[in-house]
């Protein structure tokens, strides 16, 4: 995505910049710079200790600039190909860091969308970070910035899902981070040897290779899951830690799907000495021919009994089998939420989940009024305005756009018209603020369709709506 370079900063302080190239045409590269800056507005957010902030953003030229941290300490890919695999203790330690690390990210609904060896990062004194969070690769294609079709993420670390061409997700994320520590551990991918497009091939088809057995059975317990093909499967990066609402443990895929198949059909009626004696012929109290008839019995019970558990065994595993969207009525594993498209946990209260719920209203036309919310943290929404032109003698036709934050809350409007910014405000805590624009031309049809732009500024978000309010023409 472009060049880093190892700089001072104005106090003497080492840090790297990236620069990132934009391309296309003007207006391609004005949404995509302004697209950057929002995104980077959320994740200077991201407070913790094992993800690499982002310092600043600068605009060079044609050229974005992202200012982070120096970290001597190299890549954990560097780490690996000098010295070999890590010891399983130290694998350990490095999940737990970078699981704490994601859970924070996703609780603020930011995606990384490509955790590989490359970027996990140490400093000086060995502490692992999670580098290259989401400003480079946003969550779709941005003219200017990311190629229209491409598919984001690398081919040995990928999760299936993301091999496909499907969005990714925080489930994504926790199966790139299983197979960065699979690669921690023993140098290899989870999808083998090979080159990038074989390893493409196989990502696609989920073609996931075995935990060696010279790892640990403990390791490979707790990295098992986060392999699993289907997303619905893995868990949430809480919940690998074992630290859900309930306190719950990680359980292995196999627990899981043993979990969810139900009661166990087809008990025997007869004790097990009971059972023995019969098969053996041992004397019970009965008659001969009842023995007999008995053994009968328990023969063809037998036989119903094996043929119940059967069935239920081949129905619980033709729901597991069915795909992410399959058993409607299944209870979900309790854990930290991990929220559905246009919702988001803003409280960070577990037991009400995801309390925060989008509108839907993104994408229409402002004709008067309209109350909206930003839901999730990085939702922006997009409007726009049919401004028509009506005469006026004086030639001083005037459009005015106002935005009303919740209180608490910052919020920016931004106006743009054929591509262009043509304006922007900053309302503040419920009080309203205002763009107004004056008719181009006297004696020229001057009506045309703006777009408006409304997004969060800081780190706070509330599912409280914001007001959006037009008047006038030109």
């Amino acid at each position: 995505m472009g060049v880093v370079d190892l700089a001072l900063d104005p106090g003497g302080n080492e840090v790297a910049l990236k620069r990132l190239a934009l391309h296309g045409t003007a207006a391609e590269m004005t949404r995509a710079r302004v697209r950057l800056r929002r995104e980077a507005e959320v994740l200077q957010s991201l407070d913790h200790p094992g993800i690499v902030p982002l310092l600043r953003v600068l605009d060079d030229g044609d050229d974005v600039v992202l200012v982070l941290p120096y970290l001597a300490g190299g890549s954990l890919a560097e780490r690996v190909g000098r010295r070999g695999p890590l010891p399983f203790a130290e694998v350990e330690a490095l999940a737990d860091h970078l699981l704490t690390a994601l859970a924070v990210a996703h609780r603020q609904g930011v995606v990384h969308r490509d955790i590989t060896p490359s970027n996990v990062l140490f400093d000086a004194a060995s502490r692992p970070f999670l580098a290259d969070f989401g400003v480079a690769r946003p969550p779709d294609a941005t003219p200017g910035l990311t190629a229209v079709g491409l598919v984001v993420g690398t081919a040995g670390f990928m999760a299936p899902e993301q091999a496909r061409g499907r969005p990714a997700t925080p489930a994504s994320d926790l199966f790139s981070l299983g197979a960065t520590l699979v690669y921690a551990a023993t140098g290899r991918s989870v999808y083998g040897r090979g080159e990038p497009e074989v390893l493409h091939y196989r990502a696609v088809r989920g073609q996931v290779a075995r935990l060696s057995r010279s790892m640990p059975a403990a390791l490979r317990r707790r990295l098992d899951p986060l392999l699993e093909v289907r997303p619905s499967r893995r868990p949430s990066a809480v919940a690998a830690l074992g630290q859900g609402p309930d306190g719950t443990a990680l359980r292995t895929a196999r627990a899981r799907r043993r979990r969810s198949s139900g009661p166990r059909r087809g008990r025997f009626l007869l004790g097990r000495t009971a059972r023995h004696r019969l098969w053996a012929g041992q004397r019970t109290g009965l008659p001969v021919g009842q023995r007999f008839g008995l053994r009968v019995g328990l023969r063809v019970g037998l036989a119903l009994a094996l043929l119940a558990t059967f069935a239920g065994w081949a129905a619980s595993r033709l729901t597991a089998d069915q795909g992410d969207d399959a058993a409607p009525g299944a209870a979900p594993v309790p854990d930290a939420p991990v929220c559905a498209e246009g919702s988001a946990d803003y409280d960070g209260d577990p037991a009400n989940g995801c309390e925060a719920v989008g509108d839907g209203l993104d994408g229409r036309a402002l004709r008067g009024r309209l109350a909206a919310n930003l839901v999730p943290a990085l939702d922006v929404d997009r409007y726009t305005v049919e401004v028509e032109d009506r005469p006026h003698l004086t030639c001083n036709g005037t459009l005015t756009l106002t935005l009303t934050a919740p209180l608490g809350l910052t919020q920016r409007l931004e106006v743009f018209a054929d591509g262009a910014l043509v304006g922007s405000t900053t309302s503040a805590d419920g009080e309203p603020r205002q763009v107004e624009l004056r008719e181009p031309a006297c004696g020229s049809d001057d009506a045309t369709t703006l777009d408006l732009v409304v997004s969060s500024v800081g780190s706070d978000r509330s599912a409280d709506p914001y007001l959006l309010e037009r008047a006038g023409s030109f």
